[in-house]
């Protein structure tokens, strides 16, 4: 980062300037490691730190993230206890000392040029507070795998949040300063990553996707989510943050039928729900095969 001295009447670089923090929580993790690992470290994009916090792990989490330490400078280990994965999460965001935060769950992974093309974006971009990406969805539960393809508008990503989560909260990047102007990640049931971003179109920043495939997201059966919450309770907790940001963002009244809807679509048979997401919710998506 460049700074103008006022002693030398020069352009001076600043040399620890760090320009992005990858920020993870994790518990109990070390199945991931030999996928996650590689997508952070091996990125084209090299000034950044990636923070991560263990979550109070019990398995040989903690020791596999001592020697990923050892080996790379980049890698900032936090170990603050048990927190729970939403506060673990703010935790490490509170840490990072990058201007940008980039969002990654342990067992997701990046593409190698998603921190450089979301680093580029949001520079260019300096209204845009939050940028997504297109993404690969491998959903364990229901045998499915495809391209999910956001919206690119920020009108259309403003409208999609009455429909949907319009983007993986583990693939976006965001400005640190927007979320240090909110109340950071609340304890919704798996929906707080909505509600954050509804924070931040509130406060006038808009919203930027990258129409390129920039990583994958994977549903697990077995999943903190899926074991925890009932889907249909789900559903309906999706539905009333959808409702909020219908009436906080000030969208159409008549897309209210969207939320509702989460009430037939919980109880609506696997093979019809992708077409509902696709027909009625507008959700752009490209079937892939499942891997094996």
């Amino acid at each position: 980062m460049l700074t103008f001295d006022l002693k030398t009447k020069k352009m001076v670089q600043i040399q620890n300037y760090l320009k992005i923090s990858v920020v993870t929580s994790v518990y109990n993790g070390e199945q991931y490691f030999d996928k996650v690992v590689p997508s952070i470290l091996n990125q084209t994009y090299s000034n950044f730190e990636w923070v991560i916090v263990d979550d109070g792990s019990t398995d040989a989490t903690p020791n596999l993230l001592a020697e990923l330490a050892k080996k790379d400078a980049r890698v900032k280990i936090l170990s603050p206890g048990r927190l729970g994965r939403v506060k673990a999460f703010n935790y490490g965001i509170e840490k990072a000392q990058g201007e940008y935060i980039a969002n990654q769950d342990f067992d997701d992974i990046s593409y190698p040029e998603r921190l450089q093309l979301q680093v580029d974006f949001l520079d260019a971009h300096p209204k845009v507070a939050l940028v997504g990406c297109n993404y690969i969805v491998n959903d364990e539960n229901r045998n499915e795998r495809y391209i999910r393809i956001p919206p690119t508008e920020h009108e259309q990503i403003t409208r999609k949040m009455a429909k949907c989560v319009p983007f993986a909260n583990t693939l976006v990047t965001y400005r640190k300063k927007v979320w240090g102007q909110t109340t950071g990640y609340l304890e919704m049931d798996g929906i707080e990553d909505l509600h954050l971003w509804i924070q931040f179109a509130k406060q006038g920043w808009h919203f930027g996707c990258i129409n390129e495939v920039l990583g994958e997201h994977w549903v697990h059966s077995q999943s903190f989510w899926h074991k925890s919450f009932k889907y249909s309770h789900r559903q309906r907790k999706l539905a009333s943050i959808q409702w909020q940001a219908i009436r906080e963002l000030n969208l159409p009244l008549w897309m209210g039928i969207y939320p509702l809807g989460r009430y037939i679509y919980c109880y609506s048979p696997k093979g019809l729900k992708s077409f509902i997401r696709r027909a009625v919710v507008g959700s752009k998506e490209q079937d892939l095969k499942m891997n094996t």
